[in-house]
């Protein structure tokens, strides 16, 4: 053999394969100066790979040092978390680090941006450190409610770039971004969880500095009764004194297109005229809950939803059809407007619309771009949503910003009110602000049994109700409207009752009102629709009953029907006189959570129609006794006010209706605000830890750490941890409520946080200041993850 070939044999066995056999990620990061953070660094192997990788940071300046736990990486431990220390020295900025794993001669890399913020505190010649500590009053979510496993929205504070969001860490889990939701900084993330670890992700991102809000992608479905087919007269239009309003207006003199947003149409009825249907869209994501096949998709068309073996609801096509049915054909049954044009939005499946798809939906109706779908060229006029879920709308803020946008598009949303025959304050989209929430009549003229009520209804309008026989006919109670057959495979008209049935006779209306005046805003409908209905009195809304309901909830008085049932007749005639000065107001959020001794800030939106200009007084309603208000500015001659509200610590638990009541002249006008008042036994500061855990650089050294037992029966107080050496320390407090010595679900945790990094304190200092809040599940995010477990390991030693 040549000696040259011998040399080269020994170089390539000495020196082996330099190609890489994996990568690395390592998402952007933070760091606090005198502090530190952790970030997870996560490895992709090739097949079959069994080498292990040696990790380092690179690309860092003076000052900055990272350790990595454990400090190599497989494919049988892909992960890896780096904690980064940054010295007070460092220049404040961003940085481009670089991860490097290296394994035998071959090395890859991994680069992230590093932003090192001001902060920490504290002197640095030993001490005490001082402080307040508090408990939260938060309470722990639960996996009883329906929402899609792994899914979160999140929305991010101004200023964050979605570059360094990418992946995110929490609940011991990494979760991706997928998508835009259409929503300025508000994104979706997907994870493989479970019900409760999403909640625990959830929580975990909504305790972030950086994220303005995190909840779960919400389930919600159609707001129906469905019952058998059967045929009868719709009792339902002269209830409203429908007939008399299309002597003036029939909706053909400048037609109007209302999205139905559901679970589409069966487009093919004979009651649909193809002349007046727009193109529309299938919105639903998951092609296990569309039933078509596919996912999102251009055709609308309802492929049913099987709410029985062999019959399907097609909710979509019955409220469409009260909308807008053909009328005057010789055939079936009238529309409320003749002249409207259909917008099918398709958004609720087998399974119910998750959030994500039904808020999608509401944006495209809108013409606002949806990220993935193609631009609508047909603007909706009014957004129908017979839909809902038993949320406050507190709990699902997306579909308040979506709103707020819809809004301010200049589109109308009618939403029904639900069929629990509970306060609607609970239900969302009906709770939000800034949708016209319609309740259900029966054939009497009062409330439905199985309504909605509360102060958060704007109007009723008919919703039926098929326990009641009328006019020799069975079921006939109900609200007519278009359907089909599955077993015979024929169009039909099928009795309904529900809120469901009684929105579409309100967006109808408003598409016979924008007929007649094409420049109606949402504020001058509603303003018109509460001046002209027929209130309903205490007896009328304590409402109809039924063999299910045979009594009506308690408590109910006349305010919980709104104004009242509309009157279509009156709403069109009030059309051509002169305007009227008048407003209408609003409050965000319309219901909310407090503890005792809790306070919280209500935002008063005041809408001026008609040419209205004065100052409008504000004063809260219907409180119970320990809970206060003060509005500002008030009077308000502006477009909004502050509610500033606050429970004492003697309001018992429960639920307390109140109205922000707006006086100008003679008019009188109320704005629902729902109160819910927690627990009043609360956990107090009596045997929380307070820990002071010394950090050596690398590891807090649970022997050079002091901790201290609190006594105090109060829910905030101070605390002080003497005699502590020189050095830097993390603060950390526990409250064990099971008295198991672990740090579990309904346990209190806290660490003393700056930019939302774990701050190091060189004592002495004081004003060091932190919240223990709730634990709902059984991780922490992984910054503070080290002073947990120095803190059990300090408690152990007690």
């Amino acid at each position: 053999m040549p000696r040259w070939i011998f040399w080269f044999l020994v170089l390539l066995a000495a020196c082996g394969d330099s190609s890489p056999n994996f990568s690395l990620s390592v998402p952007g990061t933070s760091v606090t100066l005198g502090s530190f953070t952790t970030v997870t660094v996560s490895a992709s192997f090739s097949p079959g790979a069994s080498n292990t990788v040696t990790l380092s940071l690179e690309g860092v300046p003076q000052g900055i040092s990272g350790s990595f736990n454990p400090p190599t990486l497989s494919s049988g431990n892909p992960t890896s978390q780096l904690t980064i220390l940054a010295s007070s020295g460092v220049a404040t900025g961003t940085y481009d680090a670089v991860v490097r794993g290296t394994s035998g001669g071959a090395s890859n890399t991994a680069s992230f941006r590093l932003s090192v913020l001001s902060g920490g505190g504290g002197g640095g010649s030993g001490g005490n450190i001082s402080g307040t500590v508090s408990i939260g009053t938060g309470t722990a979510p639960t996996a009883n409610q329906d929402f899609v496993p792994g899914d979160i929205i999140v929305k991010f504070k101004a200023g964050v770039g979605l570059q360094s969001v990418q992946t995110l860490s929490a609940g011991g889990a990494l979760v991706q971004r997928v998508r835009s939701l259409s929503i300025e900084r508000v994104s979706l993330y997907r994870a493989s969880l479970d019900p409760q670890g999403t909640l625990d992700a959830i929580a975990d991102l909504a305790a972030r500095a950086d994220v303005e809000y995190a909840h779960p992608n919400y389930r919600f479905y159609p707001a129906r009764t469905p019952n058998d087919p059967l045929y009868a007269q719709q009792w339902h239009y002269p209830a409203i004194n429908l007939p008399q309003a299309w002597d003036t207006e029939r909706g053909q003199t400048n037609p109007v297109t209302v999205a139905v947003i559901d679970t589409g149409q069966l487009l093919q009825h004979p009651d649909f005229d193809p002349s007046r249907i727009l193109p529309g869209f299938d919105m639903i994501s998951d092609p296990n809950n569309a039933r078509d096949g596919n996912g999102r998709d251009n055709n609308p068309e309802d492929s049913g939803d099987l709410i029985e073996p062999t019959q399907s609801s097609y909710h979509g096509t019955h409220v469409a059809g009260t909308i807008l049915a053909r009328s005057d054909n010789n055939l079936g049954v009238a529309g409320v407007s003749w002249g409207a044009r259909l917008l099918p939005v398709r958004v609720l499946g087998v399974q119910g619309g998750s959030l994500v798809d039904i808020t999608d939906g509401m944006l495209w109706a809108a013409a606002l771009p949806v990220d993935g779908a193609p631009n609508n060229p047909n603007k909706a006029a009014i957004i129908n949503m017979s839909l809902g879920g038993a949320l406050p709308c507190s709990q699902t803020p997306l579909y308040q910003d979506v709103i707020n946008r819809i809004n301010a598009a200049g589109v109308i949303i009618v939403a029904a009110a639900g069929n629990n025959a509970q306060n609607v304050a609970n239900f969302v989209p009906a709770s939000c602000s800034g949708v016209i929430t319609v309740g259900g009549t029966g054939p009497s003229g009062g409330r439905a049994p199985y309504s909605n009520f509360g102060t958060r209804i704007d109007v009723m309008a008919p919703g039926g109700n098929v326990s009641i026989n009328l006019n020799g006919i069975q079921s006939g109670g109900g609200v007519l409207s278009p359907l089909k057959s599955d077993p015979n495979n024929q169009f039909n008209y099928v009795f309904y009752h529900g809120t469901s049935m009684a929105a579409p006779h309100v967006a109808g209306l408003i598409a016979l009102m924008k007929s007649v005046r094409p420049s109606l805003t949402r504020a001058e409908a509603l303003d018109i629709l509460r001046r002209t209905a027929r209130p309903l009195n205490q007896t009328q809304c304590q409402g109809e009953t039924d063999t299910r309901r045979p009594t009506p909830p308690p408590g109910i008085t006349a305010t919980d029907c709104g104004a009242g049932l509309v009157d279509a007749q009156a709403a069109i005639q009030a059309l051509g006189g002169a305007p009227v000065g008048s407003f209408i107001l609003s409050t965000t959020p319309s219901s909310l959570s407090l503890a005792p001794v809790g306070t919280a800030q209500v935002v008063v939106g005041i809408e001026r129609v008609g040419g209205f200009t004065g100052a409008i007084n504000l004063s809260l309603q219907g409180a119970p006794a320990g809970v206060s208000g003060s509005f500002t500015p008030n009077p308000s001659a502006g477009t909004t006010a502050t509610l500033a509200l606050s429970v004492d610590a003697t309001v018992p638990p429960g639920q307390y209706p109140m109205v922000v009541q707006g006086s100008a002249g003679s008019q009188t006008v109320n704005a629902a605000l729902v109160l819910t008042v927690g627990t009043a036994n609360l956990p107090t500061l009596k045997d929380v830890f307070m820990a002071a855990l010394f950090w050596t650089g690398s590891e807090f050294d649970v022997n050079r750490s002091k901790g201290v037992t609190l006594s105090a029966d109060t829910r905030t107080g101070s605390y002080t941890i003497p005699g502590l050496e020189a050095g830097s320390y993390a603060v950390a407090g526990w409250k064990d409520i099971n008295q198991n010595q672990t740090v579990d679900s309904g346990d209190y945790f806290g660490v003393y946080l700056v930019n939302r990094q774990v701050a190091l304190i060189r004592p002495p200092a004081s004003n060091i200041n932190l919240s223990l809040e709730l634990v709902s599940g059984t991780t922490t995010e992984p910054e503070r993850e080290p002073a947990l477990q120095a803190l059990k390991k300090l408690i152990q030693r007690r």
